[in-house]
């Protein structure tokens, strides 16, 4: 939304999503962010909010930014704190022990000026933003409080029903946002009590973000179309791979030692992460296939079944392996092909 429908909101006292007492959905699942006793709390688009209030008296510290003054100044008059006021760049500061807010755009706060932050509490921010200004939010608060946890507010609701704000949220949408940066738990989900604004049926999801300690090797995130002319040098170590394959054949050389060279040799060059990369100009398809070859299930299934046919081999049931991994690459193939028909 455009700064002066925010401003106006405030000047005309139409706050409706100002509530009159601290979240009970922050005070329920506070005790699973495991903080430390004076953890900092950075409270987005903060208004007045009365969840400050609350997070102070349990010994807490708080950053905050409003676009609203006049908000700020009605907060600092309730905690009845007189606040030190500076300007800081393109933001004004209010600051009072345990407590520091900037008054501006949100888009203004740097990551030097908010600070360390040990939680992101987003009970009302994320969902008063249109979409477009959604993903570039999301984006923006990883990078300024370098990917703290996150305690995530949103509803789910008919949009036809209502345009907005609050936002109907869809689970996919926080995916697409957050995936990249945090691993994403839904602590709960409940009917919001007399609907949304007292008139639509809507639902209340309370997610945890947490910092994302997953090493990708390969995923179709991180995997990038090849660089222009890197094709110069990756074509002939491909050919070169191509020879290599028929005189390993011509000349019956170990086949499991010339596969293992093979696939280091393939990582040290990065030719694999080349070829995965010429697969995602593919138009729609390629990033699927990607997202497919790289995904830790079917290495998974693949090595199970390597493991398997190797024991087997040895104990004499060479048809039978046969038969077995015909079965194992009939089902990657079917997981393939219902999986790409399944995002198209």
């Amino acid at each position: 939304m455009e700064p002066d429908f925010w401003h106006k909101r405030w000047e005309d006292k139409a706050i409706g999503f100002h509530k009159n007492e601290a979240n009970h959905l922050l005070i329920n699942h506070f005790p699973l962010l495991s903080l430390p006793k004076t953890g900092r709390f950075f409270v987005p688009l903060c208004g007045k909010t009365l969840d400050i209030h609350w997070l102070l008296k349990n010994g807490h510290c708080v950053a905050g930014v409003e676009l609203s003054e006049i908000a700020v100044k009605q907060l600092f008059a309730e905690l009845k704190l007189t606040p030190t006021v500076t300007e800081k760049e393109l933001l004004m500061h209010y600051s009072a022990d345990n407590i520091d807010i900037f008054v501006g755009d949100i888009f203004q706060l740097t990551k030097a000026l908010l600070g360390h932050v040990d939680v992101i509490y987003d009970r009302a921010a994320y969902v008063a933003l249109p979409l477009p200004m959604r993903q570039r939010y999301s984006q923006h608060l990883i990078e300024i409080a370098d990917n703290a946890t996150q305690l995530l507010i949103t509803f789910e609701y008919d949009q036809n029903l209502q345009i907005g704000p609050p936002f109907s949220i869809s689970n996919q949408e926080l995916n697409n946002h957050y995936q990249r940066a945090y691993d994403m738990t839904l602590l709960t989900s409940e009917v919001l009590e007399g609907g949304l604004k007292g008139q639509y049926p809507a639902v209340e999801n309370v997610w945890m973000l947490t910092k994302s300690l997953k090493e990708r090797v390969f995923d179709n995130q991180t995997i990038q179309p090849p660089r222009d002319g890197r094709w110069k040098v990756m074509l002939p170590i491909l050919m070169i791979f191509a020879i290599a394959a028929v005189l390993v054949y011509q000349y019956k050389i170990d086949l499991k030692l010339a596969t293992t060279g093979a696939v280091l040799a393939g990582f040290y060059t990065g030719l694999i992460t080349w070829l995965l990369g010429v697969i995602t100009l593919v138009p729609i398809i390629g990033p699927l296939l990607v997202k497919i070859l790289t995904m830790s299930f079917i290495w998974l299934l693949n090595a199970v079944g390597y493991l398997v046919a190797y024991i087997a081999i040895k104990r004499g049931y060479t048809k039978d392996v046969l038969t077995y991994r015909g079965i194992t690459i009939a089902l990657i193939i079917g997981l393939v092909i219902g999986y790409v028909l399944g995002g198209l």
